[in-house]
């Protein structure tokens, strides 16, 4: 009798979980089928609900508890050279699944861009930030799902992937990024109050960038200097100014993407400055007061399930 030799994995998807999932059945469902199209997956799962979660998620794949670093994870226990990291709520059709796959065998690191379906109001204010950097440059701000070559990312001396936004923490270690901004990747509003609990941590990404830190930390301060050094109409004016700007880069940033974005999503940029240049003054009271979230250390997970630090 022929012994069948196993079917060589396409790829190995890293999906994130953070928090307590709405959907379980639903997320594994879609988990599933990627696993019947031959992608090795990989659950790093950091929620509360974790060990409940191992009940049903084991069945598709490998649950890893505990663990915060999806690269670092990939690195450890991914078994095929190409890997697609993912949000829970990220989901990829086999076409975009396919046009990453090909793109990896060119570049070391992609970056699809993520779109909301459905859009509420508060997936609308981040339909927003997402068309003013694509107005602004290649590279998604906080993007949810990347892929990576295994190999390219070992060469990299001093990997530190502590910051949410792993792109370009990894394009300035110099890793060589493509941004597939032509590949739509469909992605689940979270729950307000998910979104609502992440805006003082994104805010903080924003302020380890000097450059946005002082625009957003400086929007409020100057409008309120004008009102008070000069009238009402030159603050207001002011305030025209920034929101026509916005729009006019949510506007430019639309342009190939509109079957994705509708144009109310422009009409939200004004609303995302408001909102981070609030949350940089949230973020930056949690951080002076102590209540930001603890050092995230990351945890990989032996074959025979015995939990290892894979970090310092």
């Amino acid at each position: 009798m022929r012994h069948r030799l196993p079917r060589e994995r396409r790829c190995t998807y890293v999906v994130r979980l953070e928090r307590c999932y709405e959907d379980l059945h639903e997320l594994a469902t879609y988990l599933s089928r990627l696993a019947v199209c031959d992608f090795e997956i990989i659950v790093v799962d950091a929620s509360p609900d974790a060990e409940e979660n191992r009940r049903v998620l084991r069945w598709v794949g490998k649950h890893v508890l505990g663990a915060l670093d999806p690269i670092r994870i990939a690195l450890d226990l991914a078994s095929c050279e190409k890997v697609i990291v993912a949000d829970a709520h990220v989901r990829y059709t086999d076409q975009t699944l396919d046009h990453i796959c090909d793109l990896l065998d060119l570049h070391e690191v992609v970056e699809p861009q993520d779109y909301f379906d459905p859009l509420p109001w508060w997936g609308g204010i981040e339909a927003g930030r997402i068309l003013v950097h694509r107005g602004i440059g290649p590279l998604a701000d906080h993007g949810s799902t990347f892929g990576f070559r295994k190999r390219a990312l070992r060469g990299l001396r001093a990997l530190n992937t502590s910051a949410d936004d792993w792109v370009r923490r990894l394009a300035s270690q110099g890793a060589e990024v493509f941004s597939a901004a032509e590949i739509f990747v469909r992605r689940l509003p979270p729950l307000l109050e998910d979104w609502l609990r992440d805006r003082p941590r994104h805010a903080g990404d924003d302020i380890a960038v000097p450059f946005k830190a002082a625009f957003f930390f400086a929007l409020l301060p100057v409008t309120v200097l004008l009102a008070f050094l000069g009238n009402a109409r030159m603050a207001f004016s002011y305030l025209g100014l920034i929101a026509f700007s916005s729009l006019a880069l949510a506007i430019r940033g639309r342009i190939g993407a509109a079957p994705f974005f509708p144009l109310r999503a422009c009409l939200y940029a004004p609303l995302w400055l408001l909102e981070r240049s609030i949350a940089v003054y949230w973020a930056l009271f949690r951080k002076v007061s102590g209540t930001s979230e603890p050092p995230k250390i990351p945890i990989a997970v032996r074959t025979s399930g015995e939990r290892v630090a894979t970090g310092k």
